[in-house]
């Protein structure tokens, strides 16, 4: 199954549904269970903290999540919390981190190991992500 590791701006995005929302899509199959989840507990952390207020969103989003337990700390990524996710991603072997933070001094590589890095209106667009929406709308 595909594993995902979503980072909490996009978390926060998917709290304003609509339509045309990329970040409310991928969280709506991620709560649907289209791909696997997955979180450390500093990015649970971190997921509680920006939701701050959103209780019932939240608690939808830590039931469905997969925890890890990375055991490497990582500096690769000058700002440091982001870092969080990619010792995530890597420990899981993720295919994909979710982020709309690709500029310099966050996550301004394509790929960290063999997870790739997309904004959420690249996974939607990609093809793996058109066959998890068709999945989703039956």
């Amino acid at each position: 199954m595909l594993r995902l590791v979503i980072d909490t701006c996009v978390v926060k995005m998917a709290s304003f549904p609509s339509e045309d929302n990329p970040a409310a899509l991928i969280v709506q199959m991620g709560l649907s269970g289209l791909f696997e989840w997955w979180a450390s507990p500093a990015i649970l952390d971190e997921y509680t903290d920006v939701m701050n207020g959103d209780e019932e969103f939240l608690a939808e989003v830590l039931d469905c999540v997969h925890s890890c337990y990375p055991l490497t700390e990582l500096s690769v990524i000058s700002h440091e919390p982001d870092n969080r996710f990619v010792e995530c991603a890597l420990s899981v072997r993720a295919d994909y981190l979710i982020t709309v933070n690709c500029a310099r001094g966050h996550f301004d590589q394509s790929c960290y190991g063999e997870t790739r890095v997309l904004t959420p209106g690249r996974f939607i667009g990609s093809s793996v992500a058109v066959s998890l929406l068709k999945r989703l709308d039956r």
